[in-house]
């Protein structure tokens, strides 16, 4: 796990540090699809260290959720359903034409990491926290991919738009969410997460929100750049808030 913990984050910073002040060089334009292939292998590699080590239902359950969004995708591209009518660049493609791989990697990503970090015990409540986590991250992703030329929208296919991003798009990412997370055991099921696994899955969402804010500064998306901020900020507040509470059990 470590290996890839130290990947994930040089990747990320190389890439975040070039994009800030130049540009990714054209010969290593596989690399932004690569670095969702690592925060899918990262996440869940931390889903599986909260589980006490490695498990083949994991790997089952990342496949599955990989497949499915990517088909899922696949269908919006085409149709204009669920998420609006849109479509990819170049930018995230290993191959010419279709929906980049890439992207059902970034929703394994999403699900493992936002899995880890809710707290409620029951389904339908963690169904809603879920959901939650992935819009706060998509509020801050879709603008800055947009404003990067990752994926286009179609304008006239919005009925009302955040950042040139349909408002359909955010209640899609919710409910996709929301669903695929009854897949996941309740922590109450198995162990609750350890605090170490907790805080590192903190620190990797609030990585990803940092990374894209800092973008969405750079383009001037100053509502993307503030929901980013407090995102963090609010996580920040729930380390401290756990850390606590563990202090007042051990007394």
């Amino acid at each position: 796990m470590k290996l890839i913990r130290y990947i994930f984050w040089s990747w990320m910073t190389i890439g975040l540090l070039l994009m800030l002040f130049y540009k990714v060089p054209e010969p290593l334009g596989f690399s932004n699809g690569l670095f969702l292939v690592f925060f899918a292998f990262y996440a869940v590699s931390l889903e599986q260290k909260s589980l006490g080590g490695f498990h083949y239902r994991v790997m089952l359950r990342a496949l599955f959720v990989g497949a499915f969004t990517f088909m899922l995708e696949w269908v919006g591209t085409e149709t204009g359903w669920p998420f609006g009518r849109y479509e990819y660049s170049e930018t995230l493609r290993f191959w010419s034409g279709g929906v980049p791989a890439a992207i059902g990697f970034a929703w394994i990503g999403v699900m493992s990491s936002a899995i880890l970090l809710c707290t409620n015990k029951s389904y339908m409540g963690r169904a809603l926290q879920a959901g939650l986590y992935a819009v706060a991250f998509d509020l801050v992703l879709d603008p800055v991919a947009f404003a990067q030329q990752f994926w286009t929208w179609s304008g006239d296919a919005a009925i009302a738009a955040y950042y040139g991003v349909p408002l359909q798009n955010f209640a899609a990412w919710f409910l996709t969410a929301a669903m695929l997370s009854f897949l996941y055991p309740l922590k109450a099921e198995h162990r609750q997460v350890k605090g170490s696994v907790y805080r590192e899955g903190i620190r990797l969402y609030q990585g990803m929100h940092a990374m894209f804010g800092l973008l969405a500064c750079k383009s001037g998306l100053w509502g993307p750049f503030l929901m980013a901020v407090i995102v963090i900020v609010v996580l920040e507040g729930g380390i401290l808030y756990y850390d606590r509470s563990k202090q007042k059990q051990m007394v």
